[in-house]
């Protein structure tokens, strides 16, 4: 063992652990309370000197669960369980000076537990903050000066925060590698720089991180320029926990302490943390070595500018390195998201290529765009359908080369588009101005989009879209913009070996595309043709279908029959017509006399096949006419429906949208009669109000003793486009078959319905006698005369 000279060897160097301090900005210091109380314990079995045991923030909302404290008072409530326990560590917490901060934040030293106060600022501040120090020493605190990116200062500024910390009795004066851009040569003279200005009896410490991998050896250095007459000190966090590429880690250093300077910290508790707490955070909220902060530190600014332009996917490294370049020096230190915004922003919108793309490529098409998300490849006969029933579709795929013919590849990205653009012919390519390329692809200018967007966003969905607004398109439809998914690491419609985003950058992601289409929403329609969780933006296009067949078995010309002198569909078409929910609403008929009858009353009116054998077959049959969001089956036998009734089904489906694959209505009986009829369809629904089963016979029985409520269909359905599609595909179902109920064939296939209970009236007219029950009600409820 290696044992340095000097009287006081032992006590000459402290570890100082900052785990729940700056570990904190990996899980936003959401550490468990019972979690911080056993890594406490851990580091004072340890014999770690000094625990920083988190942030004091009087901004920030109490929570036992933090470790960054509102009051003081919350750090003491923590504590108190184990502060006997904690007889041989100082416990500090830190403190990041902004201006105005007052000192009241903290009482008199005897009232509260905290040894001390680590004061972190930046260089613009740093005479304000030693005015703040000042006041904290003369409350009791044991104060360290925490100038962060240290070797920003000038040797002039720093010389100057030297002499203003030696005119008070501060505790520590430290050299922090805020960027991890230090190396032994920089280490070695700011040593020698505040060894030699410094007051004798002050401490003198380094805070590293391991950008550049060099945090272990910058410390070890320092330790190597010791003078024996002063403490040194070194911040180091369990298994290295902290921002980005993380820190010194505590148990790698304790361990060369023992060996190096015949220190006797036990590693054993700080490999307990690490088992029992760190490992598991680490699982989903790593840290460690990332190149981002490896080029942030060889550009010498803050890496979360480096962060910022990985995270874009849309660059290569050569590129952010030109970007980072152009950062301006007096702002490297400090982060500022809108700055580094604007240089991104200006440097791809900076290009002397034009655009060469004509607008009369989109003009009277349905425009379709392909984007990347695996939706892509999982709804690929659905984007087929969707675009064979809709006439000139214009394809166009974003980013990526689907497996689903496409009539333009589309590319903003420079990444992806040197993987893909050898794959396909050059003349079916489209780029933006940023592309870097030598073959004359048609191209449009990024910078008209940019400008013209209230929000800035650069995905390719909003560089495209927003184009289309630019040149006067008025509606699109989208495939693959799933968002982000929180749960699943496969995100892509291909395997993906770039960048893989975190969670909170993931969350950024999808709140600044809802925040873009939502600044869009009242200039284009943007269809959604798979599942996307921003589908909600966009308002839900509702077509009502009143499906009328002349030729009943049991009441033939059924929908031209008269009641109290008006044709029984016209009065249901003006009752429908009511709802508030329908953006359109239409008869389906395979009848001349009623689609004759409907022109002549100015109805809207769709032609379908006689091959219809159902109601929903007819609006199926309309469905691949006519696009829109939700497909409402409104009875034509129903003379006298509320209207209410259809706006239930629709607010169903705006609350719950494909989550159900139809909606549909039930209210209780309170007719003995009407629960004997077989023509009365009984509904039996689950305790979520969704279906279960219906039946024209009397269910469920009743076997207790509890009074018999049983529910009937109100006969208003909403079904989605997927509904549609599969009720037109799938023959009749054995139930279906043998109860003659179309709605039981979802239940066959295993799809869900949602149903909710309303007190709504209907009365259907299935046989000519229902005529006069009917005209009865509407003389007795609405007080009507024959017209």
């Amino acid at each position: 063992m290696l044992i340095k000279k000097g009287a006081n060897n032992m006590t000459s160097i402290k570890l100082l652990d900052c785990t729940l301090r700056d570990g904190g900005y990996i899980n936003n210091w959401e550490f468990n309370k019972n979690h911080t109380l056993e890594i406490i314990k851990s580091l004072a079995n340890s014999n770690v000197d000094i625990i920083e045991c988190g942030y004091l923030d009087p901004s920030v909302k109490s929570s036992e669960n933090s470790t960054r404290f509102s009051s003081t008072e919350d750090f003491d409530r923590l504590i108190s369980p184990i502060i006997n326990e904690l007889t041989n560590n100082d416990l500090f917490l830190m403190i990041d000076y902004k201006l105005g901060l007052d000192s009241d934040v903290l009482p008199e030293k005897e009232k509260t537990n905290i040894d001390g106060i680590r004061l972190a600022f930046h260089k613009k501040v740093y005479r304000e903050a030693l005015q703040f120090s000042n006041e904290l020493i003369l409350k009791g605190y044991k104060v360290c000066i925490q100038p962060m990116v240290t070797s920003s200062y000038s040797d002039e500024e720093l010389l100057d925060l030297l002499k203003l910390s030696n005119e008070q009795d501060i505790y520590a004066f430290y050299i922090v590698d805020s960027f991890g851009t230090m190396d032994k040569k920089i280490i070695q003279r700011l040593y020698y720089l505040v060894d030699h200005n410094l007051k004798a009896d002050v401490n003198f410490g380094i805070h590293t991180h391991n950008n550049k991998q060099l945090a272990y050896s910058n410390s070890v250095n320092f330790l190597k320029e010791r003078n024996d007459d002063r403490i040194l000190m070194v911040d180091s966090s369990v298994f290295g926990m902290g921002r980005g590429a993380g820190n010194l880690n505590t148990e790698i250093m304790a361990e060369y302490l023992n060996t190096e300077y015949g220190k006797e910290y036990n590693i054993l508790p700080l490999l307990q943390i690490i088992d029992n707490i760190l490992a598991s955070i680490k699982q989903n909220k790593d840290w460690g070595y990332s190149i981002e902060y490896f080029v942030s530190a060889s550009k010498n600014c803050h890496p979360n500018y480096a962060s910022y332009l990985m995270n874009k996917k849309t660059l290569n490294v050569e590129t952010i390195a030109k970007i980072l370049d152009t950062v301006d020096v007096q702002r490297r230190g400090s982060f500022d998201k809108e700055y580094i915004e604007s240089l991104y922003f200006s440097y791809i919108s900076n290009s002397e290529r034009k655009t060469t793309l004509h607008h009369e490529l989109f003009q009277d098409k349905n425009v379709l765009l392909l984007a990347s998300g695996k939706s892509v490849n999982e709804y690929r006969d659905r984007i087929a359908a969707y675009s064979n029933n809709r006439n000139n579709s214009l394809i166009i795929a974003l980013n990526h080369i689907p497996e689903i013919e496409v009539d333009y590849y589309f590319f903003s990205n420079q990444k992806r588009y040197e993987a893909n653009y050898k794959k396909v012919e050059e003349s079916k390519v489209i780029i933006t101005s940023n592309i870097d390329t030598t073959l004359n692809h048609t191209s449009i200018n990024n910078q008209a989009i940019f400008e013209n967007q209230q929000v800035k966003n650069d995905n390719v969905v909003a560089v495209i879209v927003q184009y289309l607004i630019n040149i006067g398109i008025k509606e699109v439809s989208v495939a693959g913009l799933d968002g982000y998914s929180l749960t699943s690491k496969n995100q892509y419609s291909y395997e993906e070996y770039d960048r893989i985003l975190d969670l909170k950058e993931q969350t950024k992601q999808n709140e600044l595309m809802m925040e873009y289409l939502y600044s869009i929403k009242n200039s284009i329609l943007v269809h959604f043709v798979t599942p996307s969780i921003f589908d909600k933006i966009f308002k839900k296009t509702v077509l009502g279908v009143i499906p009328a067949r002349y030729k009943s078995s049991r009441f033939p010309g059924k929908p031209l029959a008269k009641i109290l002198g008006v044709p029984m569909i016209q009065r249901t078409y003006e009752r429908a017509i009511q709802s508030e929910s329908l953006d359109y609403l239409v008869v389906a008929t395979d009848d001349e006399k009623i689609q004759k009858f409907c022109e002549e009353k100015n109805i809207p009116v769709v032609m379908t096949s006689e091959d219809c054998l159902t109601g929903t077959d007819r609006v199926a049959e309309v469905a691949d006419k006519l696009d829109y969001d939700l497909y409402v089956n409104i009875q034509g036998d129903e003379p006298v429906i509320a209207p209410e009734a259809i706006d239930h089904v629709v607010e169903m489906y705006k609350q719950y949208g494909e989550e159900y694959i139809a909606y549909n209505l039930y209210k209780e009986i309170d007719d003995k009669e009407e629960l004997a009829s077989p023509t009365s369809i009984k509904v039996l629904v689950n305790e979520d109000n969704e279906l279960m089963y219906m039946s024209r016979y009397p269910v469920p029985f009743n076997k207790s003793d509890e009074t018999l409520k049983t529910n009937k269909q109100v006969c208003v359905y909403g079904f989605t486009k997927k509904a549609l599609t599969i009720f037109s595909k799938q023959g009749k179902t054995r139930n279906e078959r043998y109860e003659d109920i179309e709605i039981l064939r979802f239940l066959d296939l295993n799809y869900r319905v949602k149903m909710k209970k309303v007190d709504l009236e209907c009365i259907a007219v299935d046989v000519p006698e229902d005529v006069e029950k009917v005209e009865q009600y509407i003389k007795t409820r609405f007080e009507l005369t024959v017209k």
